[in-house]
């Protein structure tokens, strides 16, 4: 009897260890761009048919991880990495098919700025820095579009996932990890991958949250705590900080932060898969495919041991069918109600967010539209952080939280341009942002060199948000001066140097956008002010001499058609700016002829009046990783004006000027009445932010203006020989501007060869009369 016990009782243990399946789990390490090796790890498990029943991660371990949970194979997480959105995510910069430029204003050679904030019960003045160098919104928002509706599907348990997940953040206040195991996953793995100064910290369970691989960087620890899987594979793409280099910074602020993780799995638990990952930085996202097949090469040397420790297997077809039941489960999203934190924020502020995002409708919108009311709030420049997240209610759509705060109201701005020519220049400019229902903004811009000095306020306010409606009003008084700021002795085409011109003017625009959705916004505009040239007709002049002076009042109404979608100031590489505009100019001008003028009389009453009709454009297109192709295209179709003598009539004729330099120089080849302009512009990138820029544009005026043998201006006959244009620039666009090495070609000037050195932004508030 006490036989049969004995072999009955072996029997049932024979049988439960049969019946009893064997579990792996698979942990991720940290390691910025390095971690994109996961992949490939996960790509030959799954090629041997090695299940994967746990996985966790910690910062871009935890990423992959989280993909993979959700249901993410190897190939469609390839997919999504190689993608210009998680270009654009990784970058901080919005999806091309989102982003909005509807509350851009005119370029200004802002380098560097803050924001600031007058505390009138400590009387003193607080700053806002800079806690982040790559903008969240983008990635932010994407987390929500990747992770919402497979957060929902789990009923906001980790454990419910396709593939139960865990993911270690870091508490720097109370300097421990922090694992997170319900909730939103894209909030948990967003809060482990946040590594300081790089991204901006979120907050959860009011903790403030960074990059986990500060106090865990490896959580084989966590796996065993939380699942206890019978077999663990460990993937290691990063060390333990090394000695930091004195220009390093995130490997300083690793050795700060960052405590010793355990990287020794005992061999009874499982293997390490690693490798060397010399030479390869944070955000070198680009070496995708080579992380990949690393990856990929280093766990198949281990899979022979792998192999012979798992017994289990999943074919592809079983894993295939897992990943549909999930997806099968997870709903569409669709949003409900918005809440915004903190409640305090004041109704007028809470309007303009909610009828933002929603586009004023009342009704449940979609993720896209949401998507590109989000871009808006931020675009709008108000919010500082402008954190989402998502849970579904009770009727299966979502509510969107968004956590808010403010940007500081008042920001200075200080730039300009440091050149090897006489073209230097200063920037201050000043700005107060007034957050409300129908916010508006004040601008001041002054800028002083020896070619450019001018002082502009401005004023913008929204009135209406569905349709969004606008209007602006500015006030400029700028002087062109082409004797201080000459950058030859002699000058192009054998004008005299000492020109300058002055002009102060007033303008109101009210506006719309005509497409919401590719920033195309339409204008309308009056311009009203007057300008003064003064001038003398030769170099051989003296301190006795009196120049010519030629001034001209006008009111000129407009109707403008324009959108800039361009990602750099100057030397753009992708984008498009274009522009329409019709308008007719009311203008009486007066002359006084000077001692160097013989044979001109002075004239007080010349009317000429122009009507104007010109289109810009500006269009770039991505060939492929190192060429892009811009094209420059510009039509002007206008009435002849004439004014008292060729040199005012030259400076009020509409010109060509597609480079930055060609704008600092009066060039009386390139103007005319009408005229007909093209250009291309291959583009050469050594890096994202290197490339070479180079220009070859050719002017066609229908009639040229010609000089009379008294000094008045007169015209040509029909299509004359027109005039190339070319222009090479080598170009770093830094964090805070450009600086470039450049050539400027003018085959029919005097001086055919304009090379120069910058740092900074050539730019300049528009003329009057080509608002």
């Amino acid at each position: 009897m006490q036989v049969k016990k004995i072999t009955a009782t072996l029997l049932a243990v024979l049988i439960s260890l049969t019946l009893h399946s064997q579990s792996v789990g698979l942990v991720l390490s940290g390691g910025g761009a390095k971690g994109l090796s996961h992949i490939g790890v996960i790509k030959a498990l799954e090629e041997n048919n090695i299940p994967i029943d746990y996985v966790a991660g910690t910062s871009m371990g935890a990423i992959v991880a989280g993909l993979y949970s959700i249901g993410l194979s190897p190939d469609e997480m390839i997919t999504l990495f190689r993608s210009d959105e998680f270009k654009s995510w990784q970058q901080g910069q919005s999806e091309k098919m989102y982003e909005t430029h509807i509350y851009r204003r005119d370029a200004t050679p802002e380098l560097f700025g803050a924001t600031f904030n007058f505390s009138r019960k400590e009387k003193k003045i607080n700053y806002t820095l800079p806690t982040n160098l790559i903008s969240p919104y983008p990635m932010d928002i994407a987390f929500i579009q990747l992770f919402a509706s497979s957060s929902a599907a789990a009923e906001y348990d980790f454990n419910k996932l396709m593939v139960p997940f865990r993911c270690v953040s870091a508490d720097i206040v109370n300097k421990k990890p922090y694992v997170l195991r319900r909730g939103g996953i894209g909030e948990a793995i967003r809060a482990s991958m946040t590594f300081p100064f790089a991204f901006k910290p979120i907050m959860i369970d009011s903790v403030l949250m960074f990059d986990g691989g500060f106090y865990n960087n490896f959580p084989w620890d966590v796996m065993i705590k939380d699942f206890n899987p019978d077999y663990i594979i460990g993937a290691k793409c990063s060390t333990n900080p090394t000695e930091p280099d004195t220009d390093d910074l995130l490997a300083q602020l690793e050795n700060m932060m960052m405590v010793e993780t355990n990287y020794n799995i005992p061999p009874e638990k499982g293997v390490l898969i690693d490798g060397d990952y010399t030479n390869v930085g944070l955000l070198d996202f680009e070496m995708l495919d080579a992380m990949v097949q690393k990856g990929y090469e280093l766990a198949m040397k281990n899979m022979p041991e792998i192999l012979q420790r798992v017994r289990e297997r999943r074919s592809a077809k079983e894993l295939s069918e897992k990943r549909l039941a999930f997806r099968l489960k997870t709903p569409q999203v669709i949003f409900d109600n918005i809440n915004i934190i903190p409640d305090t924020l004041r109704k007028g502020k809470r309007e303009f967010i909610i009828n933002t995002l929603t586009n004023h409708k009342k009704e449940p919108v979609s993720f896209e539209m949401l998507k590109r009311g989000y871009n808006r709030v931020v675009a709008s420049g108000f919010v500082n952080t402008f954190y989402p997240t998502a849970r579904m209610n009770k009727d299966s759509l979502f509510d969107m939280t968004i956590r808010l705060s403010e940007r500081q109201p008042f920001r200075i701005s200080i730039g300009g341009n440091i050149s090897s020519s006489s073209l230097n220049q200063g920037y201050i400019g000043l700005e107060y942002r007034h957050f409300s229902l129908y916010p508006w903004k004040v601008f001041m811009d002054m800028n002083l060199g020896k070619f450019y000095t001018g002082v502009s306020l401005s004023l913008r306010q929204d009135f209406s948000i569905k349709p969004l409606l606008f209007y602006e009003a500015s006030f400029t008084a700028h002087r062109f001066d082409y004797f201080r700021g000459s950058q030859t002795e002699s000058y192009l085409d054998k004008l005299p140097t000492s020109i300058e011109e002055n002009e102060v003017f007033g303008n109101i625009k009210v506006g719309s956008p005509v497409d919401l959705n590719r920033s195309i916004i339409g204008k309308f505009s009056i311009t009203a002010g007057r300008n003064s040239y003064s001038y003398y007709l030769t170099d051989n002049f003296t301190s006795y001499d009196i120049p010519d002076r030629t001034g001209i009042t006008y009111v000129s109404p407009s109707l403008i058609l324009e959108r800039n979608t361009t990602n750099y100031r100057i030397y753009p590489t992708s984008g498009i700016k274009q522009r329409l505009s019709l308008g007719y100019a009311f203008m009486s001008a007066s002359y006084f002829a000077g001692s160097t003028s013989d044979e001109i009389r002075s004239d007080t009453d010349i009317i000429n009046n122009r009507l104007k009709l010109n289109f810009f454009s500006e269009v770039y297109h991505s060939v492929n990783k190192w060429l892009t192709i811009g094209s420059v295209a510009e039509l002007t179709i206008s009435s002849r004006v004439v004014l008292g003598d060729y040199i005012s009539t030259l400076i009020t004729t509409p010109s060509f000027q597609p480079t930055p330099h060609s704008k600092t120089l009066l060039l009386k080849g390139y103007r005319a009445n009408s005229f007909l302009a093209v250009g291309v512009n291959p583009i050469f990138h050594l890096s994202n932010s290197v490339f070479i820029s180079t220009l070859f544009s050719y002017f066609q005026p229908y009639r040229s203006l010609i000089k009379n043998s008294n000094g008045t201006a007169g015209f040509s006959g029909s299509f004359p020989k027109g005039d190339f244009m070319g222009n090479i620039a080598a170009v770093w666009q830094s964090p805070v501007g450009p600086v470039s090495i450049s050539a400027s070609y003018y085959p029919e000037a005097d001086v055919k060869w304009y090379p120069q050195f910058n740092i900074g932004l050539l730019l300049f508030k528009n003329k009057s009369l080509n608002n």
